[in-house]
């Protein structure tokens, strides 16, 4: 199923060069129940979202079937759709020389699969992990151990027609576009992608520079506001990104998919969401927009 993009946005944007905007549940979690995550969403005009797959809203691996038809029932009443789903990877690591942590991360991500086929979502965002920062390991082993680990997630991707996009992060561990890229090429799936953060980028590369080097590869972008010497994912126009910049380089590589807000500051995004909108508005995004997604089902 493609959904293609309508009219869309330059700066302040013409109407045909605006890309698309979606929501994050993520922005209420631990402020409020995910319900009234999806009616917030609703209520500031953001039909597509992110669904943070995380406790207290929801845990994956243990949402029964009842779970998920009410939460489909509940989205559908509102209007909201998720396109992503993304369990946050506070504690999820598929390279830690733990193998415990290793087998429970790669079943959560197997959960996480399933549950976006269940509710529809076309991706799921996967950051591969972190290395110890004292004693890391070997570049070659962790490697070796990603690739086995991605093997059989993509192999159940496929399966169930959902695609995995891969996240820059500020861990130590791939945090760059072309990073991402060689594993993505390597592998060479259709149900593997990448997900383009300019917050996890902004202290590690140029964030344009990353977009194009992904841009072949590429199947999501988050934003969010953060600053060069501390990492956040704040309000725009608290920060250092350079909102119109990103825009322009997203239309410069043709991308038409989903642009998520994923605001996570531990500050409700009641009352200050509709502005943070205004202003992407004014760089080139829109939520009435529909994205081109790329579905393999």
């Amino acid at each position: 199923m493609s959904t293609e993009i309508q009219d869309d946005a330059t700066t302040p944007a013409t109407s045909q060069e605006l890309l698309p905007l979606s929501g994050c549940s993520f922005s209420w979690l631990h402020q409020a129940p995910l319900i009234d995550a999806l009616r917030g969403l609703a209520e500031n005009g953001l039909s597509t979202f992110e669904l943070t797959t995380a406790p207290p809203h929801l845990f994956s691996p243990t949402f029964s079937p009842y779970e998920r038809h009410e939460l489909k029932r509940n989205m559908a009443a509102m209007g909201v759709q998720p396109i992503s789903l993304n369990p946050s990877f506070v504690d999820l690591n598929l390279i830690s020389t733990n193998p415990h942590i290793r087998e429970v991360s790669e079943q959560q991500m197997r959960a996480e699969i399933e549950l976006a086929h269940d509710l529809g979502a076309s991706f799921v965002v996967l950051i591969p992990g972190r290395r110890h920062g004292l004693a890391p390991a070997p570049a070659e082993a962790v490697h070796w151990v990603l690739d086995d680990a991605l093997e059989r997630l993509v192999g159940r991707a496929v399966e169930l027609g959902v695609t995995i996009a891969l996240e820059n992060s500020p861990y130590g561990f791939l945090g760059s576009g072309a990073e991402l890229l060689e594993i993505a090429d390597r592998i060479d799936s259709p149900n593997l992608g990448i997900t383009y953060d300019v917050a996890n980028a902004l202290a590690l590369e140029d964030p344009s520079e990353g977009l194009r080097r992904v841009a072949r590869r590429l199947r999501l972008a988050h934003i969010s506001d953060t600053w060069h010497d501390h990492w956040a994912h704040t309000s725009v126009g608290r920060g250092d990104v350079d909102f119109a910049a990103f825009a322009a380089t997203l239309r410069e590589i043709g991308f038409t998919g989903p642009t998520v807000y994923e605001l996570v500051d531990n500050e409700s995004p009641d009352g200050r969401l509709a502005a943070d909108i205004a202003n992407l508005a004014a760089a080139g995004w829109s939520a009435e927009v529909a994205p081109t997604l790329e579905v393999t089902r």
